[in-house]
């Protein structure tokens, strides 16, 4: 367990006392914790879907989708695969080729060069399949665009190689959103391991009754005398999902392909609701390790997919197992989650709606955050965010009182939905925005103070207390218990945002977010 030591500044003569805390610094949230040597458990304890993880040498690299969020698709790096920095983005700034939908990242190291095969939507089109190409992990990453793009869309695209060294292309031919079967194919690949060539060929498609409407996140891996395709099937996300994993194997890329009569090798369980997308890597010791995600049943959708580890064994009759599914984290360590940022230098993780990019800036202990106008695709304002780390937790930021900005604090789902308490123009003002509605909950006076301190406190991941204080020790709530079951995107967890609305800049002292 790391435990960093950061100060709170003075605000308005008191000195607050230094904390010791656990710093959690990934922009998918990466987590410094302490898990049991099984490494059973949650490894990121936060929305990290569709996790990807490489080994080169001793160190493991990984990523994960970034959804609608920038910069897009952190990369972080471990030496234990339980501890995670944050080194770099793939695109600081998305894709411009592409607008929305930034899925399924796909590491893959050649020996010489790194790649990333991921998907997003093309501006006027379907979703596609893109690469870029790095000489190190760290980057800079060299876009090379669309690759494959099919009518009804193509993604979660991963690269192998045969034995002759002949590198493959295998995507998910994406027809459940078009109420079709959902192919997963093949095609090989240019030495360069960005260009398809020759002809497109099918592994295999949903048609047994677990996998229901499709198949997808395939990766391929080989074992002896075997490929292994290990693949999700059912539904990934929301309250409603049955997603599990399945295995399918072949001596050939090319097939015929073989499903396991076990299927799924993986399901939910009492602790962990719909596994799935996930990437074996081979440890140091030599062990397969299955790095995948899956919901909490305690904190649900609200804290998202979070990033899980589980051993591989094989049967005699070499088919990969897992015997035991990951565990929950101790009560413990799970109270422990906690973030903290002084803005004496921005933390890494800070995350933005991707078609909202904020400018933003830390200068003389404040973060600097240009307000954006209400418009019709944004009621929200400019947003900087951090995901939750738990779905009992509080956040508290100081702000500045800045006339023509409204400058809060929101629970964010994204900008059609989100539920804040703002300074604005001499008021707080309570508001929330639901399906692209923006309505003031309630108002009132706000004192004379040139900081004022913003609290909400979340319980069960959807019940919002919002409160404020001129000194952090006496608190007046402001409304009631607010409901925000609807803030979770289908396929997000919930953030904690600082928000700034109107004409001018809004400014922020601190913010703590605290696991309670």
């Amino acid at each position: 367990m790391i435990k960093s030591f950061i100060p709170c500044k003075p605000l308005k003569g008191v000195i607050y006392a230094l904390m010791t805390i656990m710093l959690f610094v990934s922009p998918c949230v990466f987590a410094q914790t302490t898990v049991s040597k099984d490494i059973q458990k949650v490894v990121i304890p936060s929305d990290f879907p569709d996790p990807s993880v490489i080994r080169v040498g001793n160190t493991y690299y990984a990523t994960c989708s970034a959804s609608e969020w920038g910069p897009v698709f952190a990369l972080a790096k471990s030496t234990d695969m339980v501890n995670w920095d944050v080194v770099t983005y793939a695109f600081p700034n998305r894709p411009k080729w592409s607008t929305a939908n930034y899925w399924a990242p796909e590491l893959y190291h050649d020996g010489k060069k790194f790649f990333i095969y991921y998907t997003a939507r093309i501006d006027g089109g379907p979703l596609c399949v893109g690469v870029a190409t790095a000489d190190q992990a760290e980057g800079p990453w060299t876009d090379h665009g669309p690759v494959v793009c099919q009518t009804a869309g193509s993604i979660d695209a991963a690269c192998v190689e045969d034995d002759k060294g002949q590198k493959f292309l295998i995507w998910k031919e994406d027809g459940n959103s078009v109420g079709k079967p959902t192919p997963i194919w093949g095609q090989k690949l240019s030495k360069s391991g960005i260009t398809p060539i020759g002809e497109k060929f099918e592994l295999f498609r949903n048609d047994t009754p677990w996998e229901r409407n499709l198949v997808e996140g395939a990766f391929i891996m080989k074992k002896g005398e075997y490929f292994y395709c290990f693949y999700a099937g059912a539904g990934c996300c929301g309250v409603g999902c049955d997603y599990a994993i399945g295995v399918a194997r072949s001596k050939t890329i090319e097939g015929k392909w073989e499903k396991y009569a076990a299927n799924p090798i993986l399901a939910g369980n009492d602790v962990w609701k719909c596994p799935g997308h996930g990437t074996v890597v081979t440890d140091t010791k030599g062990n397969d390790l299955f790095m995948y995600h899956a919901y909490s049943t305690e904190s649900g959708v609200y804290v998202g997919r979070q990033a899980l580890i589980s051993q591989i064994e094989w049967t005699s009759e070499g088919w990969p197992v897992i015997k035991k599914g990951a565990e929950l984290i101790t009560r413990k360590e799970n109270t422990a989650l906690s973030f903290k940022d002084d803005f004496s230098k921005l933390a890494s993780s800070w995350r933005w709606p991707v078609e909202h990019q904020p400018v933003y800036k830390a200068a003389n202990g404040l973060l600097n955050l240009t307000a954006l106008k209400e418009t019709e695709a944004n009621k929200v304002g400019a947003v900087l965010a951090q995901s939750s780390l738990s779905f009992n937790y509080s956040a508290i930021s100081a702000v500045k009182v800045t006339p023509g900005v409204a400058s809060g604090l929101s629970i964010f789902g994204d900008v059609n939905n989100a539920i804040g308490l703002s300074v604005d123009n001499g008021n707080l003002v309570l508001w929330k925005v639901q399906r692209n509605k923006r309505t003031i909950v309630t108002q009132t006076k706000a004192p004379a103070a040139r900081l004022l301190q913003l609290k909400v406190t979340v319980k069960q991941g959807s019940k919002l207390q919002y409160a404020w204080s001129t000194d952090g020790r006496s608190w007046t709530n402001i409304g009631g218990v607010l409901e925000g079951t609807y803030l979770p995107p289908w396929d997000r967890g919930v953030r904690i945002a600082l928000v700034a609305k109107g004409t001018g800049t809004g400014y922020f002292d601190w913010i703590r977010i605290d696991s309670i």
